[in-house]
């Protein structure tokens, strides 16, 4: 056999070399085979500082997780944990109320530890305000539900007062009117409301009415969650 007959018969050799004696990885080309992106966690902080008893803590106390306060305005402070906004209401040093800007999966906090046992739907942490209005209760309102100019967003509150069981902690949650369904439901409210009130009441939002079409609000922003959520005293609406 001539050496250039040798050399071909090794050339095809090596071209039949199975695939599983390679060392480049096999990869397939598959949906099923794509692993899933990771969950958003819980920024982990959040749960030493939203616990029970951390209203009527010292502000000292609070500020050796957070550090210093972001911002301050009158009462309340603003605190950076991680991604999220802490919020705190201060009192003489202490924390009135406590609650979280922005509210999402890794921003929230076990709102049901803050009221007594034995509601028939417990307020979950990343509530709607459906969870809120079937699990606690609660009233809504607005600052501006018609010719509300181009000064600040309109903004939607629900508020619950807490009786004595719940040491008498207030639930604040509230959104500005700026998505479509935010809007959507906004709308629908106001147009309920100017049809027996007539829009230029409607000018200062709820505040005045002597009827406020509460049972419209519940069904117009049952699907609809709050971005701000506090719980404590001395809070906007309580």
């Amino acid at each position: 056999m001539t050496r250039a007959a040798v050399l071909a018969l090794l050339a095809l050799a090596a071209c039949a070399k199975p695939a599983a004696q390679t060392n480049a990885p096999v990869l397939a080309n598959t949906a099923a085979n794509t692993a899933p992106a990771a969950a958003l966690a819980p920024e982990p902080k959040l749960a030493k500082i939203f616990t029970p008893d951390i209203l009527g803590a010292n502000v000292a106390w609070l500020e050796t997780l957070t550090g210093p306060a972001f911002s301050s305005s009158g009462a309340d402070r603003t605190y950076k944990v991680g991604a999220c906004q802490v919020i705190v209401g201060v009192a003489k040093g202490k924390i009135a109320n406590i609650g979280l800007v922005g509210v999402s999966p890794t921003c929230n906090f076990p709102i049901a530890q803050y009221f007594a046992g034995g509601y028939d739907h417990p307020v979950p942490p990343i509530p709607t305000f459906g969870d809120i209005q079937t699990g606690l209760g609660g009233a809504y309102a607005s600052d501006c539900l018609a010719l509300c100019g181009n000064a600040a967003d309109p903004v939607v509150t629900l508020t619950y007062q807490g009786s004595h069981a719940d040491n008498f902690n207030t639930l604040y949650a509230e959104v500005s009117v700026v998505d479509d369904p935010v809007i959507a439901a906004w709308q629908d409210w106001s147009t309920h409301l100017a049809a027996k009130t007539g829009q230029a009441k409607l000018e200062g939002g709820t505040d005045g009415l002597d009827d406020t079409m509460q049972a419209v609000a519940i069904k117009d922003f049952a699907a609809i969650r709050p971005t701000t959520v506090r719980v404590g005293e001395d809070l906007p609406g309580g």
